[in-house]
């Protein structure tokens, strides 16, 4: 963590909301793209995104400057989630727009590529969709790990829990997965 970004947390642990307004311009892109990647839907990832950043705002006297500022906001995130996930019991499987999907769409080249491209974008949607019918724990663990390439033992000190727990999270996601794009 660098010296600056010390010094911000401190001006908001002393109440400059400017300084609050630093942070979220500096994370909230980073927040709304993950919590998106847990919902798969934009009002609930704003909804994700808005409990965040309140959460971070009304804890930020907890934070001890042991982590870095993001992981600490990640926890929260991750958390929040969880907390999202408990209490709908489901995830809305929704028909997302043209770019509404994680991965952004690789252009054909002009060498032919376009059946590759519509395949590639084919099986991303097919991906996309596959992740809803994770359970929270490993859809958040999945997420972290490939597509925000976490390590295992990032993962873990972001979720509070072991690193074996990711991992069997993460080898249980990956099986669903499979399983679930093998039917598709």
């Amino acid at each position: 963590m660098d010296q600056q970004e010390i010094e911000i947390i401190e001006r908001i642990k002393n109440g400059d909301e400017m300084a609050f307004q630093q942070i979220m311009s500096k994370y909230g892109e980073r927040v709304m793209g993950l919590a998106f990647h847990f919902t798969k839907n934009y009002q609930d990832a704003e909804d994700l995104y808005q409990e965040t950043f309140i959460k971070v705002y009304r804890n930020i006297n907890s934070f001890r400057f042991e982590s870095e500022f993001f992981t600490w906001v990640y926890r929260i995130l991750a958390n929040q989630a969880f907390n999202y996930f408990r209490k709908s019991k489901r995830m809305t499987i929704v028909d997302p727009g043209e770019n509404d999907y994680l991965w952004e769409t690789i252009p054909a080249d002009e060498s032919g590529e376009a059946d590759q491209a519509t395949l590639n974008s084919s099986l991303r949607e097919e991906i996309d969709r596959a992740l809803l019918q994770l359970s929270p724990q490993q859809r958040i663990v999945f997420i972290l790990k490939h597509y925000e390439g976490k390590k295992i033992k990032d993962i873990a000190l972001i979720l509070d829990c072991t690193e074996g727990t990711v991992k069997r999270y993460l080898f249980r996601a990956t099986r669903k997965l499979q399983t679930i794009l093998v039917k598709a």
